[in-house]
């Protein structure tokens, strides 16, 4: 049983944080691998950030914005910031010196839009309605949060007392990625048309043909007990009487005889006794 210098209590500790650890590494695999096959997320990634995850990673005393994202995906991370941010960051006093630094040493993206005017906004405008450009967005804004969780392909990233976190694909952006695959994969709506249309041929020919009157729609015929298959049932070969004669023959020839063993021992005894 493991042991610690201060307490066998630690020891636990350090296990149980351990085993979190590996649990969330293969949370974000798994969410990593959901958005790489439905919507095509490569290396290196690319995440927008606002200002207010910039002041949460710089607080809790790791300056470093991009190679905190890189050991959260586990890959090469190109960490971008927008000049309404910055705009943002600088109008904030100095209280977010810190932060103003560390969003600077972030790669500037440069926006397509020019009507937006606060950063949230500006990250908006950039998503869209598909995420054409495959970013994630790291930010503390919860009303942010929940206009892109309606957005499909939008990974979002968060800061909490743990750690940095990768949010989990919702239900909905499963039930989207369900009735894509299915319309990809599935049957189209004329070609369903066009089977019944031939079931309902094929049924009426095969009860005209019995006799018997078409099922229903939605039924379906039972099935008749047959015989076994006669291509399956090995038949039994018949041996002429003469090959059976002959064989019974071959059969006693090989048979040795059977001597008879006379007692000529016995009989002499016998016969000096009567004398």
């Amino acid at each position: 049983r493991e042991s610690c210098r201060v307490c066998s209590r630690a020891a636990r500790c350090w296990r149980d944080r351990s085993s979190m650890r590996i649990k969330r590494h293969k949370a974000v695999r798994k969410t990593l691998r959901f958005f790489h096959v439905n919507f095509g997320f490569r290396e290196p990634y690319k995440v927008l950030v606002d200002g207010n995850f910039v002041h949460a990673v710089v607080a809790s005393g790791n300056g470093d914005v991009e190679a905190t994202l890189s050991k959260l995906l586990m890959g090469n991370v190109r960490a971008f910031t927008t000049r309404h941010t910055l705009h943002e960051l600088q109008g904030m006093g100095r209280e977010y010196r810190a932060t103003l630094e560390g969003a600077r040493r972030l790669e500037r993206h440069k926006c397509s839009h020019d009507k937006a005017q606060t950063a949230a906004e500006a990250i908006k405008g950039e998503i869209g309605d598909r995420n054409e450009s495959h970013f994630f967005v790291a930010t503390q804004d919860k009303d942010l949060q929940r206009y892109l969780s309606k957005v499909p392909a939008v990974p979002i990233i968060f800061k909490t007392v743990n750690g940095v976190s990768l949010q989990k694909p919702g239900v909905g952006l499963q039930n989207y990625v369900k009735r894509a695959s299915e319309a990809k994969m599935g049957v189209q709506d004329y070609e369903k048309g066009m089977v019944g249309m031939g079931a309902a041929r094929e049924g009426a020919t095969v009860g005209s043909a019995e006799g018997e009157a078409p099922p229903g729609p939605g039924l379906r015929r039972k099935k008749k007990a047959r015989g076994p298959n006669p291509l399956s049932v090995k038949k039994k070969v018949k041996r002429a009487p003469q090959v059976q004669r002959r064989a019974a023959e071959g059969d006693q020839q090989a048979k040795p005889k059977r001597k008879r063993m006379r007692g000529r021992g016995k009989a002499s005894a016998g016969g000096e006794n009567a004398g």
